[in-house]
């Protein structure tokens, strides 16, 4: 039987003849890229009025148990306590974009209105997570490399007319509740400043359970409310968590309904770490730092943003029939009370 030769779809689409079929290009655009916040999306914002964003702590007396006095007693005023006032320095992060009027005539698969739009869209998910990541640094290079100062990104610093101001982050407030593993030149945070910083190990080791316990202690003595308190880690760190630590469940047996699942199988879940002062949720964070774990109270940390808004639009004029748009956040980081939270550094 003889073939068709000129109208069959693979002729139609041979490159020698000439490709006749138009190419099959959904109209949707996957980001294959997660976007996620745990943490700057979890805690109270407030507002930023100057470089230096201020703000003030105060402590509860310890109690005693002799407070029993007379009826009718005089009493004599004592001195309030002293409050504790403690600053941070807003940051400037940005993004810039830039589309051709050319790029906006055409019509672009997946972008069913301007490519603007898209781009500012697109790109002020990716500011969040630049912001996500800066305000969770402790430290970044090793101790030999760096040469035990730590990462300075991470301790706070003025803005100068040839320098640009940065925000004190996590790690860099932390200095009540620290643990580590207990490597050679590994050096805890001295201050909770935001002007010091934690200094890496040469090595890394397993965590540790006694040490996760005394850190859990710590903070339940140094703040009592494990209400609003979480576990932060990368997956790596949540991975070694859930391998060596007690209290974490390590298999599923029924689903949310209660209908058995396991069917000889084991499945692997982390949400939940049982400590001795209850539950406290785990949350994986891809933005963490390597070999870190935080325990956080989210109600005791705040980010504040300057102008009222966490992200500015400001146009940029055009330059060859390009419209150019610059995308910015000014924005620093509370520690409201570091006392409440705790960091278990160098591990594996």
């Amino acid at each position: 039987m003889t073939q068709y030769t000129s109208t069959t779809a693979s002729s139609l689409r041979d490159a020698a003849t000439g490709n006749n079929i138009r190419e099959d290009l959904g109209n949707i655009i996957f980001n294959v890229s997660p976007f996620q916040t745990p943490f700057t999306s979890g805690i109270p914002t407030a507002s930023a009025t100057a470089d230096n964003h201020e703000w003030l702590t105060d402590s509860l007396a310890a109690a005693v148990k002799s407070n029993g006095k007379l009826e009718a007693d005089v009493q004599s005023g004592t001195v309030g306590s002293v409050r504790t006032r403690k600053g941070n320095q807003v940051m400037i992060a940005s993004k810039t974009v830039a589309v051709t009027q050319k790029a906006e005539m055409f019509d672009r698969a997946g972008v069913p209105g301007k490519e603007m739009a898209y781009q500012l869209m697109k790109l002020g998910k990716e500011l969040q997570m630049d912001i996500e990541k800066q305000t969770l640094q402790c430290y970044g290079l090793t101790h030999a490399a760096n040469n035990g100062a730590g990462d300075l990104n991470a301790s706070k610093r003025a803005a100068t007319a040839t320098v640009a101001g940065v925000s004190a982050a996590f790690g860099s407030w932390i200095n009540t509740n620290e643990q580590n593993g207990g490597v050679a030149g590994a050096v805890a945070n001295s201050a909770s400043t935001g002007l010091t910083v934690p200094v890496i190990g040469n090595t890394t080791a397993d965590i540790d359970q006694d040490k996760m316990d005394a850190l859990l202690d710590s903070i339940w003595t140094n703040s009592g409310d494990f209400s609003n308190t979480k576990m932060m880690a990368s997956a790596g760190v949540v991975g070694s968590v859930r391998n060596v630590l007690d209290g974490m469940a390590k298999t599923v047996s029924a689903d949310l309904n209660g209908n058995a699942t396991d069917g000889g199988n084991i499945i692997a879940r982390v949400a939940v770490y049982v400590s001795q002062f209850g539950p406290i949720a785990v949350v994986p964070n891809k933005h963490m730092p390597d070999n870190t774990l935080y325990v956080m109270d989210y109600s005791t940390w705040g980010i504040a943003f300057g102008g009222g808004t966490k992200i500015h639009t400001t146009d940029i004029a055009t330059q060859a029939s390009a419209e150019q748009k610059l995308l910015e956040s000014y924005y620093t980081l509370e520690a409201r009370s570091e006392e409440s939270n705790g960091a278990y550094y160098n591990i594996s």
